[in-house]
Formats: structure tokens, sequence, C-alpha cells
């Protein structure tokens, strides 16, 4: 498994700055402008060796939790697709988008929702997860908190939100991860 192989367990979160550098050797490059140019947070070049970043995300300390999940969901592209990047030779941004927009697009959603499958995992551990989860709704029943099947989106949004702080990911992270685990809405037998 990734996460037993490149990070100490247990140690949540995932530090995927570290993870490139010391477990992959993979470089980080900041680019100008890129979310604008090609609608991304970051994207790993053919020679999967490099992440490229939008350099105002990178700089920005808010921004650390969506990096976070962006890197994880390259590495997922090079763990699970390199026979695929590897044949990706561009020397531009205009050339990656080129290139992804001929691609059809049930195989691009598939490629993608496999990377994004990879870095929820790998961010958001199962068993961590359910714990964090016990947690906080052990929190909401102490103050008469019950109606977990009815309670709707918003329920899961603010618990999300809540146990995502943990994870250094964003709420809708955890909110995927909570559906695609089949944990909401909680039944507390986890």
């Amino acid at each position: 498994m990734f996460r037993s192989k490149y990070w100490p367990p247990d140690t949540i979160p995932v530090d995927m700055f570290e993870i490139l550098e010391f477990g992959l050797d993979i470089e980080i490059r900041a680019i100008v402008n890129l979310r604008e140019a090609g609608d991304v947070d970051a994207l790993i070049l053919g020679d999967l060796k490099t992440i490229v970043l939008d350099q105002s995300d990178f700089l920005n300390d808010r921004s650390q939790n969506r990096l976070r999940f962006s890197i994880a969901h390259e590495i997922g592209h090079l763990m699970l697709h390199s026979d695929i990047f590897s044949k990706i030779q561009y020397s531009s941004i205009e050339e990656w988008i080129t290139f992804f927009q001929a691609i059809p697009d049930d195989q691009y959603t598939w490629v993608e929702q496999h990377a994004y499958e990879f870095a929820g995992r790998l961010l958001v551990p199962r068993d961590k997860l359910i714990e964090k989860l016990n947690e906080a709704v052990s929190l909401a029943e102490s103050v008469g908190f019950d109606a977990w099947d009815t309670s709707g989106e918003s329920t899961r949004e603010y618990i999300a939100h809540a146990i995502s702080k943990f994870f250094g990911v964003s709420g809708q992270v955890i909110e995927k991860r909570l559906i695609k685990e089949n944990l909401w809405p909680p039944s507390r037998k986890s």
C-alpha cells in the first residue's frame, strides 16, 4: 500500500510535499497562472518526475489543503496511469490542454475518477475517518442531536467540515469519502 510505504502509520495529515521530495524524488515546479491557463491546480509532466503547481496557490497558506489533494491526485495518476502519462510529451500548458481535450469524455472521466479515489484513500484512511466521524457524532448526540437519517445534506456538510481539519483536506473531500465508504448517515456500528 502506498501510504504505508511512503508515510508513517497513523500520521495525519499526510504531507504530500515530503512524500514527493523524500519518497518519490519528484520535483515541484510552480508556474504563474497555471489555473487560469489550464483550469487545473496541478499536473504531472510526461517525465513522471515533475509536478507543476499554480504559483499563487503554492505561495498561499490558505490553498495548502487544496494543493495536498491536487498533489495526491497527480500521484494517483503516476501510480495508476503511468503508461498513459509517460506518452504525453508537451512543452506548454496549451499543448497539455489540447491533448486532454482530445481524450473522449468517458475515458477522461474514468482516469480522473481513479486518481480522485486514490487521493481520497491516501489522505483520508477509512479507519481514521470512522474514528473522527464517531467522535463528531458522539459530540452532536451529547447535546441532543439524533436526526441523522432525516437531517439532510447540511448536517453532512457541517460534520464533514469539522472532520476535514484533522485530515488537512476540504469538507468536500470528507463528504465524498463518507458517501463512498458508505458511512453516511452514521450508524454508530462502523
